[in-house]
This record gives structure tokens, sequence and C-alpha cells, in this order.
């Protein structure tokens, strides 16, 4: 590799690096489309501590007399506590409230109006074989239903289809399990009309026609209708779920109230600032360490800030909460280490009498080990955290497993390929790269 080559490909490096950090700061519209770019960081998903969120207090009315109201809702809390994480709303808190009311309280993220508005929605599904409101014991109800989410499927070479996917149970204590009960209707309608009459309350919500013979999988996938996208399949599988409760969800009049941020409406702006504080500190002591090799660090620290961002905002479980902004910090600090780690023994290969390519060879080879450990130990701890935490855990386990990652990836590859594009534009001159003979040391 020539000095010239090392230096083209600097260049082009680091304008592929100004170009990640334009688009992980700034929002634009994309010429000559509808289509708006957000930006990375303005696309990660913030938890109520930091951008705060709403709150709603839902009635409650249990349909079957006979059962216990705070038995059921009891259960009716856990039972949307475990939907809405499903969802993506991993931060949502659902609590009893007094004798009779539930309260839920959710960040901005994923349209916690349209959230609201579809839990307060929510009713009874009924599967049926003729367009009628009356119920027959043939008919599939909300007892029947083991899950439903969304999910899309292939409907030609190159295009997919969003919809729904009812599961239906396998068992049942009463009598028929919910599969053998729609493997029975699929029968009728394949010798009559065809047609599945899918009834919310008393209404036809969407009707499922070509049904030529019984069903035997335990699965029904609907689409069209009302359902055309992600978005709309999620609303449509939470009003069903919902609906098997045997509790119904009642809005009051004027019961969503915003709430603000707990942090502080510039918690972002200062920990942005304290972020890039620990950044410029980062740089200017490897900087006045290694010297060159600390502005190499730099150009990894760009690309890592660059990746970490990302994959924050790609993820679909990520939730920025203090914690993770804590796991951010952590992170950076395991960059800082893990570079320390390199350069430090590069230096000692040189004090030993190496040449600065002989030094660099085998400073690297001896680093990874320990920079692997420390990197793998702490994701370890954040799975652990991630798993068995609160929101606060999970949102720093998440993070501070993508930033080791990063981390791992920057150090170990990044910063190689550049101490190697390096060595051509100098092999000799060890004062840039503030090393030193160690006493009575001669070149090996």
């Amino acid at each position: 590799m020539t000095k010239k080559s090392s230096i083209i490909k600097f260049v082009f490096v680091s304008i592929a690096v100004a170009i990640g950090i334009l688009l992980s700061i700034f929002s634009f519209s994309i010429p000559f489309t509808t289509v708006n770019f957000n930006g990375f960081a303005n696309s990660i998903p913030l938890g109520l501590d930091i951008a705060g969120g709403y709150t709603v207090v839902y009635d409650i009315e249990v349909e079957d007399e006979s059962k216990s109201v705070e038995q059921e809702i009891d259960s009716s809390v856990e039972f949307l506590k475990n939907v809405l994480a499903k969802q993506g709303y991993s931060d949502a808190v659902v609590s009893k409230q007094g004798d009779s009311q539930i309260r839920l309280t959710v960040s901005k993220n994923n349209d916690p109006k349209t959230l609201i508005e579809t839990l307060g929605s929510a009713g009874d599904i009924y599967i049926k074989s003729s367009q009628t409101t009356e119920i027959s014991s043939s008919d599939i109800i909300g007892e029947d239903i083991k899950d439903v989410y969304a999910t899309r499927i292939q409907t030609s070479e190159t295009e997919f289809s969003w919809g729904v996917m009812i599961e239906f149970t396998d068992s049942s204590s009463t009598g028929k399990s919910g599969a053998q009960k729609y493997e029975e209707l699929t029968t009728t309608v394949a010798e009559s009309g065809n047609t599945l009459y899918i009834y919310m309350d008393d209404e036809l919500y969407q009707s499922v026609g070509g049904i030529t013979e019984a069903q035997t999988t335990g699965f029904l996938f609907l689409s069209g209708g009302g359902i055309t996208s992600q978005e709309t399949a999620n609303q449509f599988a939470l009003r069903v779920l919902v609906g098997t409760l045997d509790t119904k969800l009642f809005e009051g009049p004027n019961s969503v109230i915003e709430i603000p941020s707990t942090l502080g409406a510039n918690f972002m702006l200062f920990a942005c600032v304290a972020l890039l504080i620990l950044a410029v500190i980062y740089v200017v002591l490897m900087v006045i360490k290694f010297k060159d090799f600390g502005w190499i660090s730099l150009l990894s620290l760009l690309i890592y800030a660059v990746l970490v961002v990302f994959f924050m905002q790609a993820v679909p479980l990520v939730l920025l909460t203090l914690g993770g902004v804590i796991a951010l910090a952590l992170g950076l600090g395991l960059l800082f280490i893990s570079h320390a780690i390199l350069f430090n023994n590069i230096a000692k290969e040189y004090a030993n009498g190496k040449k600065i390519h002989l030094s660099v060879k085998a400073g690297y080879k001896k680093s990874i080990l320990p920079i692997v450990d420390i990197n793998v130990c702490a994701i370890i701890a954040s799975f652990v955290m991630w798993f068995l935490g609160d929101v606060f855990t999970m949102s720093f386990g998440i993070i501070l497993t993508i930033s080791c990652l990063m981390g791992l990836f920057t150090t170990l590859l990044a910063t190689k390929a550049f101490m190697k594009w390096y060595l051509p534009i100098n092999s000799s001159d060890a004062k840039k790269l503030g090393f030193k003979r160690g006493e009575n040391v001669n070149e090996i």
C-alpha cells in the first residue's frame, strides 16, 4: 500500500463519516419524493422520563356478575401489561385505580392517542358461518382465541401483504377447543356459502371468502378491509385481544391527560452536552498520549457514534430512558479503555525494541483477548438487566449491548484498518505516536 492510496482511503472514510453524522442529526425532505427523512437521532424512541406521555383512566365493567370484580381487574391489568409489551409499548404502565378503574400511562412513542382510543373501542369478536348478529354454539368467540398478532405474507414474487394472524386455542376445559370449532366451522362454510363472517360486537367487520375445504391448522389470516398496514394490523390485533377479556374498558370524558417529562424538558440537551464533553476528554487524552493514533481513535469514535445512533433507532426494542443515557456514557468509557489497551500494548512492543509496523502487529494480537473480555462481560451483565429488570434497566441493558458490539467493531476492525493505512504514511517517526524506546533497548 502506498502513501497516496492510504491518504485517499482516509479521505473517503472521512467523507462517509461526515455523511453519517449529517444523516444522524438532520431531518430533510428527500428530493423528487413526498418522503421526509427524520434523521437517525430524531427517530430514537424516548421513554416517559425523558419525553413525557399521556395518562388515561378507564372505567371497568365486568361482564360476568358471578366473578369477583377485584380479581377480574387484577387479571386484566396483568393481561394488558403483557399485550402492550408485545405490541412494542415496553414502557407502558398499567395499574389498578380504586375499585373499578384501570390507569394507563404511556410515552409518546408509537402513536399513544391511537392506542388509547383502540383500547377504549375494543369489542367482542365473533367468527360465524352466517351473516347474522345472533350468537350460536358453533360460533367462535373470544375465549376460543389464543393469540392475535400482526404479520405479513408473500402474495407474489415481489409483494407482501400485512394482515392479522388469529391463533385458536388447542384445548378447552369446558368443551371443544377453538381449533376444533374453527375446523367444524370451515367444514360447514365449505359446504355452503364459502364465506366466513367476522363481527366486532354487533357490527360486521369483514368477510372471508374462498373457503373450499376444512381448515385444520388452527390459524386464520385476515387481510384487506381495514387492515392495510402494520399499524392497522396491530390496532386490530389489540382490539381483538382486549375484547377477549371478561372486563370492558370505557374511556371517560376528558380522561386523557398529557404528562410532562419527569427529568425536565431540557434533559436531552444536557445529556447530549455531557456525552459530548466525555467524548472531547476521551479524544484529548488520546491525542496527548498517542499523538497520531489519538486522531485515529477520533475517527473510530465518530464511526462508533454513528453506528450506535443508527442501531438505537433501527432495533425495535430500544427505548431511550435515563438508564439508556447512563449506558451510552458507560459504552463510551469502555471504548476509551479498549483503545487505551490497544495503543498501550503497541507502545510497549515498541519500547521493547520492535519497529513500528511490528509493534502494531504484536500489540494488536495481545490486545484482542482483554478487549473482547471486558466487552463480553459487559454484554452478559446487560443481558441479565435487559431480561430481568424494569423499563430503566431494560433500556440500560439493550443500549449497553449495542454500545459494546459497536465498540468491538470499531476497535478490532475499524481501528485496525486505520492503523494499517497509517503505516505507509509514517512507519519510522515514533515521536508522531508518542512512543519511546526502553532504557538500554536496541532495535530488533
